[in-house]
């Protein structure tokens, strides 16, 4: 069961706060970092980090906007820090180009099996795109994040993102139905 996110009407403190936002936001922020890398203690880790450094530097939660947002760029970032100080001479770019989009087994337990098929040829599709691509229409559909917000995560300018998200459609109508894609969306967001 998922914590409901802090409102100022609540009336708890800020040990309570930093816990709550947390528990509420865990499973997006894990599911995230598991599509820059697979170490899935590498990820925990960051996860545990990013909210180490918010509560050290006493960032007011209260005043931050788009708090998804803010912490989706901050485990990004903090991920990407980690990655590249283990790998000391990779470039980036060879570290960010393993984002891949996978559904959850979970998620589709009930579904039937020609249903299956049609999640491999969309999560191959998806796929197919750019690393750019692939983040932007993840951020936007998956995580129903707004464009501005996806511009401060992806640390990219609004119309970049809006280039990538158009661009990864527009080529994911040439491999695939676009109704199946919005299709499959809407079976892994519902």
């Amino acid at each position: 069961m998922k914590v409901q996110p802090f409102n100022s009407d609540n009336g708890i403190d800020e040990d309570q706060l930093y816990t709550s936002v947390f528990k509420f936001h865990f499973d997006t922020l894990y599911n995230y970092g598991k599509k820059i890398t697979n170490d899935s203690e590498l990820v925990k880790d960051c996860i545990q980090e990013l909210f180490f450094r918010i509560w050290k530097n006493n960032v007011d939660l209260t005043s931050i906007s788009y708090i998804k947002s803010y912490l989706l760029k901050g485990l990004r970032r903090q991920i990407l820090n980690v990655l590249e100080l283990k790998y000391n001479n990779v470039d980036k770019i060879e570290l960010e180009d393993n984002f891949l989009i996978e559904f959850s087994h979970e998620d589709y337990l009930i579904q039937l099996q020609n249903e299956d098929g049609l999640r491999t040829k969309v999560i191959n599709a998806l796929n197919q795109l750019s690393k750019k691509q692939r983040e932007a229409i993840y951020l936007r559909y998956f995580e129903e994040l707004e464009y501005s917000e996806i511009a401060e995560v992806m640390s990219i300018n609004l119309q970049s993102v809006k280039n990538n998200v158009h661009r990864g459609l527009t080529a994911l109508r040439d491999i695939i139905s676009i109704s199946l894609l919005f299709w499959m969306i809407g079976k892994s967001i519902s």
